[in-house]
């Protein structure tokens, strides 16, 4: 089990464990990319980019130095694939609360 951050449009994120890809896809709603913030290093954000523009915007993030966002359900994963850590979460929170 990998330990995960979701964050769902207007709603806090929650921690879960999951087994895999399979339940990624199912977090997400359906095929997913990866994405990254500048200031989440180590950090990867999944996310379905077929909610862009249909599924409600989540929050800002900025890539490569251009703001882009993120819309619909978005994971949070260690970008290495382990588990996230309690310090993970902690900069995770931090980040989402300067987004608003």
């Amino acid at each position: 089990m990998i330990t995960v951050y979701v964050k769902l449009p207007h709603e806090n994120a929650v921690v879960r464990e999951i087994a895999g890809t399979d339940e990624l896809q199912e977090l997400v709603g359906g095929d997913y990319e990866v994405v990254e913030d500048d200031h989440l290093e180590g950090i990867s954000l999944i996310v379905n980019e077929d909610a862009r523009g249909v599924e409600a915007n989540n929050f800002p993030i900025t890539s490569d130095g251009f703001l882009d966002w993120v819309y619909g359900p978005c994971v949070f994963v260690k970008a290495n694939g382990r588990s996230l850590t309690a310090d993970d979460l902690s900069r995770i929170d931090q980040f989402l609360s300067a987004k608003g």
